[in-house]
């Protein structure tokens, strides 16, 4: 009778956590995908073209930006949790419209906590306010006697249930109005509509609206943070006037679940220098944005977190989507 050789449970294991090791150290050995998940000109897409640039030089392969954008990130989020667990094809998304979609579809085809490995959390840019001049409104007191007196006034955003949209459906339920909620897809479209004079005002992104402001062509009435940005230290925060009125732009990277841990853990480490670079630097400052860095694990605890705030958000407006 042949005897069977039986190998050790820990020599197993040693040798699966050697080759795990070996991919992670040979990582990436083709073109990396990143997929957007706004169109061109918002916030996420500056931001991950910046990073994307970086790491094709630093990791030696293409990284390649492709915007999918539309349904509140959904539709990029379906593509990449749908993708080979390999590292090469990434989500650069919003991480807080990310977490709101969990209270908003009641039948998405994914778990936005279960189904994605947290990879990497670049930087956060608060949003911000804007009104257009023909508003009459020269700060956010002006602004809530305005809307007091013509219930309805129009408020745009970068697509219903994004984390401008509820941003803005907090700002409303704290200040004690009603609007009339206009959406877009992606940052930039809605900045144009208000440009024209189509909308009233629009919670913006700070990359899509901040040159206008300063051009004077907007009107910036407030940061939806807890207090004045170091990068626009003129604009006030909405908290001075209506309290709690705080959300943001978090610049993330995701996989999906199952990709390995080295790969994470390499990813983690390159997107964490990009933050470090004079470019980044100088866009993150133009844009009113703050470096925020987590491991995978701590980032995975924030998304927890961020999810459960956004859901009480969500259910004292009571805003569902269909899907």
């Amino acid at each position: 009778m042949q005897r069977v050789k039986i190998v050790p449970a820990a020599l197993l294991a040693g040798l699966a956590a050697a080759s795990s090791m070996a991919w992670g150290q040979s990582y990436p050995t083709k073109p990396i995908r990143l997929i957007v998940s706004f169109p061109p000109g918002g916030a996420t897409d500056v931001f991950s073209r910046t990073a994307a640039a970086e790491l094709t030089r630093t990791l030696g392969q293409p990284m390649t930006v492709e915007n999918r954008p539309g349904a509140g990130t959904v539709i990029a989020s379906e593509l990449v949790v749908k993708s080979p667990p390999d590292g090469y094809t990434l989500l650069f998304t919003d991480l807080s419209t990310h977490a709101i979609t969990r209270s908003i579809y009641p039948k998405l085809s994914y778990d936005p906590l279960r189904d994605f490995a947290p990879v990497a959390v670049l930087n956060a840019s608060p949003l911000l306010l804007v009104a257009h001049p023909s508003v009459k409104a020269k700060n956010v007191a002006d602004l809530v006697a305005i809307a007091k007196r013509s219930p309805g006034i129009t408020m745009g955003n970068s697509g219903l249930g994004t984390v401008t949209h509820m941003t803005a459906e907090k700002f409303r339920l704290r200040a004690g109005i009603q609007t009339t909620p206009v959406s877009y897809k992606g940052g930039a479209l809605p900045v144009i509509a208000l440009l024209g004079g189509e909308i009233a005002m629009v919670m913006a992104t700070v990359p899509a609206s901040i040159e206008h402001v300063r051009s004077g062509k907007l009107v910036a009435l407030g940061l939806a943070a807890p207090k004045r940005s170091a990068q626009l230290p003129d604009i006030p925060a909405l908290s001075e006037t209506v309290p709690g009125v705080e959300g943001a732009v978090v610049s993330g990277v995701l996989a999906p679940s199952g990709t390995p841990q080295p790969i994470i853990d390499r990813l983690n480490a390159e997107f964490g220098k990009v933050s470090d670079t004079a470019t980044a630097k100088s866009v993150y400052a133009a844009n009113g944005a703050e470096t925020m860095r987590m491991t995978p694990a701590e980032m995975q605890r924030w998304m927890e977190r961020e999810a459960q705030e956004w859901a009480d958000v969500v259910k004292a407006t009571g805003f569902r989507m269909n899907n």
